[in-house]
């Protein structure tokens, strides 16, 4: 499956690796972790399932989430904080191919599961962004729509 990123996710994790972010945390890693769990996402689609990730099922569209932690086949060290997820909508093309489309990542570390309503809502925004500056792309509602 083709993985996209949003221009917004991708600055996000240029960052991770250019000193910015605080923290006794290699952010070089984890932005390793993150690129290999993109890549899992590439080679099993929507497939890819726990521990890696998980359906957001508070969104209205196809939203899953990447897990950083805890640790999986795909980031075996990933193994305390930071905890990283990255959501990742799903958009259909008019030849009916399916594309993902990395929106939003971020450490829900002090948040926990609050972390999700306001990102659920920023990735469903970047989602319809994303498909109105792709002509031909429509995000996918999700099953039992919201």
């Amino acid at each position: 499956m083709e993985v996209v990123l949003h221009p917004l996710f991708e600055a996000w994790l240029t960052s991770l690796t250019d000193g910015s972010l605080a923290g006794g945390t290699d952010w070089w890693e984890v932005a390793a972790e993150i690129t290999a769990l993109l890549g899992a996402l590439e080679r099993h689609g929507r497939n890819l399932g726990d521990p890696e990730c998980h359906e957001v099922v508070s969104a209205r569209y196809d939203i899953r989430a990447l897990r950083r932690t805890p640790p999986t086949g795909t980031t075996p060290y990933a193994v305390g904080p930071p905890v990283i997820r990255v959501l990742v909508g799903f958009a259909r093309s008019e030849q009916a191919n399916t594309i993902a489309v990395a929106l939003v990542g971020g450490d829900k570390t002090s948040l926990g599961n609050r972390w999700y309503p306001a990102n659920v809502e920023r990735a469903q925004q970047r989602l319809d962004q994303w498909c109105s500056r792709n002509p031909g792309f429509t995000p996918i509602v999700r099953r039992g729509g919201n």
